[in-house]
């Protein structure tokens, strides 16, 4: 009888959905594939630190505002370097809209020296799903730094 009972109890605890399916992830996954437009104009290595894909849910209003909100910020592994295009996945992503993301070059040793070098348009990454960018970087041809105020809602 004992044991009975706390079979039900256990039986009892252990549902709380029925047969409904689970809530979808609050996560989805970034894609992207980046192309380089003018191989030749490449900076120079002692200026290419570091080149990775970033995104933001709000746009920055100077360099230090990128790195103030960590937690905002997702960004892919070292792309790579002198080549005519790459490609990066980023899973777990939070599902939200970004406003401000593309390619940024780390451009000394100084941790605090990163530019946006090519710049992805407005994006929703949405649970459970994959969103697909594709990013055009043009090293004689940079995006504003700070971006210009019109170009997305500020913090």
């Amino acid at each position: 009888m004992r044991r009975l009972l706390i079979l039900a109890l256990l039986l009892l605890t252990g549902c709380d959905h029925g047969l409904s399916p689970p809530d979808a992830p609050p996560y989805g996954t970034i894609r992207g594939s980046i192309t380089y437009a003018d191989r030749a104009a490449w900076p120079p290595r002692d200026s290419l630190n570091d080149l990775r894909f970033f995104a933001l849910p709000f746009v920055p209003r100077d360099t230090l505002d990128l790195f103030r909100d960590l937690n905002q910020l997702v960004f892919s592994d070292r792309l790579r370097y002198y080549t005519a295009a790459d490609s990066f996945v980023i899973d777990s992503v939070q599902a939200q809209l970004y406003v401000y993301g593309g390619v940024a070059q780390q451009f000394s040793r100084n941790l605090l020296d990163w530019r946006p070098v090519g710049l992805a348009h407005l994006f929703q990454v949405r649970p459970g799903e994959v969103t697909e960018l594709t990013i055009t970087v043009d090293f004689n041809n940079l995006p504003p730094f700070p971006p210009l105020p019109a170009a997305a809602p500020a913090r």
